[in-house]
């Protein structure tokens, strides 16, 4: 598995387990939609930086 997949599907993780926290009510709504959204994008942001220093030595 490359890293890419690895830090997609660890975020993912990351998300259900905020979402099941809200809906469980252990966590407030809002606190953990911005927990969501930010682990989003240092995900989104950690594999778009990788893939272009990739695309960059080819």
């Amino acid at each position: 598995m490359s890293r890419q997949t690895i830090i997609r599907i660890g975020a993912l993780s990351i998300q259900a387990a905020v979402l099941l926290l809200i809906w469980q009510g252990f966590l407030h709504p809002t606190r953990g939609g911005l927990l969501v959204l930010a682990v989003g994008f240092v995900a989104f942001f950690l594999t778009r930086d990788s893939s272009d220093a990739n695309q960059g030595r080819k």
